[in-house]
């Protein structure tokens, strides 16, 4: 009984095999293989397309600006600027070594937010210039942009390079 089981099986996957020779008529294993296979295509080739290749922002010169604007800027006149609060810090504790720090933070963090790589912000008064705040190199300064803008006694220089 077995042996009869054994070869009608076997007679009919033969048989099977050379039907789907013949006709060309595809199993579902061939369909589900050949679907995987299109579909690992379309996601390697989607994934290529997604990948950003970083490249290098460039501000402008009126970009640059911008920024010190915004560092100036005061919605309302009952307000006051970023700048004017980095001032009278530095004015209330008559120009100390930990006003300059605390200035110096307040005012780094502000700048890193517009993600700049380099940047150097000068404070200049009747007789004496003071660096704010300083990130990178400026002797080695590449592609250098500036800006000036007056507040009151004070004038403003703010670099930026790559």
């Amino acid at each position: 009984m077995m042996d009869m089981v054994v070869n009608f099986i076997k007679k009919h996957a033969v048989k099977n095999k050379e039907t789907n020779d013949e006709t060309g008529v595809i199993s579902l294993s061939e369909i589900l293989i050949g679907s995987l296979i299109i579909i690992l295509i379309l996601v390697v080739f989607n994934m290529i397309i997604e990948i950003h290749v970083p490249v290098s922002q460039e501000l402008s010169i009126n970009e640059v600006q911008d920024i010190l604007d915004s560092m100036s800027f005061k919605s309302s006149p009952s307000q006051v600027s970023l700048l004017e609060i980095s001032m009278k810090k530095l004015e209330n504790s008559h120009f100390s070594k930990t006003s300059y720090d605390e200035v110096n933070s307040l005012l780094e963090t502000y700048l890193n937010n517009f993600c700049v790589p380099n940047y150097q912000l000068i404070e200049f008064s009747s007789s004496k210039q003071n660096i704010l705040v300083n990130k990178g190199n400026f002797n080695n300064a590449n592609n250098l942009k500036s800006a000036v803008r007056n507040l009151g006694d004070y004038k403003f220089l703010l670099y930026i390079w790559n």
